[in-house]
C-alpha cells in the first residue's frame, strides 16, 4: 500500500485554509481559452514523460462546478505520488473535451453541474471513451442515486462528506479494476433495500456478476480455495473480489456476506 500524507476530513469547503490563496490550475481546451481567460493549461504528462522527468501516474481529470470542493479534491489527490490530476473542468462540456484531449484513466465527477451533467458525462464516456474509469462524488445520498449512477456505468459512488483518504483509494481501486461506494452509503442501501422484496433489485446492480458468483459460493459454505477451484481462478482473486464485496455492501464478517446473500435471494 502506498504511504500517503494525512489529509483533512473532507474535500469540501472546510478544506480551505484561511489565509491560502493558492489556486488549482484548470485545465481546459484550447478552443475555450477565449471564454475562460483565467484558466491555466496543466503541463502535459505526455511532454514530461517524454523529458524523462515523470514516473507513470494514475491520470485523473477533476469534473467539478463548485471552484472550493473542485480545489479540495485535487489537492486531496495530489497528496498521493501514484496519482496525477492532469485536468479539472467546472462543467461536463469541458469534462468531455478533456476526457478526449487527454485521455485519463479515471474521472472524478460531480453529478449536478451546468450544462451537460454528470449523467451525461457517464452516458458519453461509455460509448466514446469506455476505457475511462468514473468514480462519481455527489451530496446526494439516496439509494435511487447510487444505483442509478452505478447502473449507468460509475465504478465508484462517494459522498461528498468523503475524506481525502477515500477520495484517493477510490481512485486507485477504480484504476485497478475495482468499484466502490462510500461504506456509509452501502449502509443505507442496505437498510432501505433489505425488506419489502427490494433487497435483489439493490444487491445485483450492486455487486459485479463475478462477485455475485462468489457470494452464492460463500453462502454455501465455500472456502477461498474451494470457490477458486469451483471458478477457476486463484485464491488470491477471490479474496481480492470478496474485498470489494465487504466495500460495497460494508459488510465485514463471512457470515454476514452469507447472511445478506440469503436475504437478497442471491443464493
Amino acid at each position: 500500500m502506498r504511504s500517503t500524507v494525512p489529509m483533512p476530513e473532507s474535500v469540501g469547503p472546510r478544506d480551505q485554509v484561511a489565509g491560502d490563496t493558492t489556486s488549482i490550475p484548470l485545465r481546459v481546451p484550447t478552443r475555450f481559452k477565449k471564454t475562460l481567460p483565467a484558466a491555466v493549461r496543466v503541463r502535459s504528462s505526455t511532454a514530461a514523460r517524454r523529458a524523462g522527468d515523470d514516473e507513470m501516474k494514475i491520470r485523473v481529470v477533476v469534473a467539478e462546478d463548485h471552484p472550493i470542493v473542485r480545489e479540495g479534491v485535487t489537492r486531496a489527490l495530489a497528496h498521493d505520488s501514484a496519482i496525477e490530476v492532469v485536468g479539472a473542468a467546472p462543467d461536463g462540456i469541458l469534462a468531455m473535451e478533456l476526457a478526449h484531449d487527454l485521455r485519463p484513466d479515471v474521472m472524478v465527477l460531480d453529478l449536478n453541474m451546468p450544462g451537460l451533467g454528470g449523467a451525461g458525462v457517464l452516458k458519453r464516456l461509455l460509448t466514446e471513451l469506455p476505457h475511462i474509469r468514473a468514480v462519481v462524488m455527489s451530496a446526494d445520498e439516496s439509494p435511487e442515486s447510487v444505483l442509478h449512477t452505478v447502473g449507468a456505468g460509475a465504478v465508484g459512488y462517494l459522498s461528498k462528506a468523503s475524506t481525502g483518504e477515500e477520495v484517493r483509494q477510490a481512485v486507485i481501486t477504480a484504476y485497478g479494476g475495482g468499484s466502490v461506494i462510500t461504506p456509509a452509503l452501502a449502509g443505507h442501501l442496505l437498510r432501505d433495500y433489505s425488506s419489502g422484496g427490494r433487497g435483489d433489485m439493490a444487491a445485483r446492480p450492486l455487486l459485479a456478476p463475478r462477485e455475485l458468483e462468489i457470494v452464492r459460493l460463500v453462502a454455501d459454505g465455500l472456502t477461498d480455495i474451494e470457490i477458486g477451484k469451483e471458478l477457476y481462478i486463484s485464491p488470491r482473486t477471490v479474496q481480492n473480489h470478496l474485498t470489494h464485496t465487504r466495500e460495497k455492501t460494508g459488510l465485514r464478517r463471512r457470515a454476514a456476506i452469507a447472511r445478506w446473500a440469503a436475504e437478497h435471494a442471491i443464493a
